[in-house]
């Protein structure tokens, strides 16, 4: 996927979708990864990490609406991407379709936060 591609999959969401955005058309690293994961999987393992996140006073955008977009997506695969952001160091987690035509999910993690 191209940056433009990524960036106009981003546009039509909440904050922390913009966030992401802009961070893809401002030069920031991303990547997709090969591979999908059932969303129930995946809405588990996020529910845990948010629980840590908080635990941790770790600074979060989105982390709560991206495990309830992944539960109200079923059991259909998904696939990770990321965003890198390295002035202020933040992480965009993304949650795509497994055909790449929708962000199901995005969530950001301050990566300057104490633990992280």
């Amino acid at each position: 996927m191209d940056r433009a591609r990524l960036a106009e999959l981003l546009e039509t969401h909440d904050d922390r979708f913009a966030a992401g955005r802009l961070a893809v058309l401002g030069g920031a690293r991303f990547r997709i990864d090969d591979g999908s994961t059932p969303a129930p999987r995946l809405a588990s393992i996020y529910a845990r990490r948010d629980r840590h996140t908080r635990s941790r006073g770790m600074a979060t955008l989105g982390f709560a609406a991206a495990v309830e977009a992944l539960r109200a997506y079923g059991d259909r695969p998904v696939r990770l991407g990321a965003v890198e952001v390295d002035e202020p160091p933040y992480h965009f987690q993304l949650f795509l379709a497994a055909d790449l035509t929708a962000v199901i999910a995005c969530l950001g993690v301050d990566r300057s936060a104490p633990g992280a």
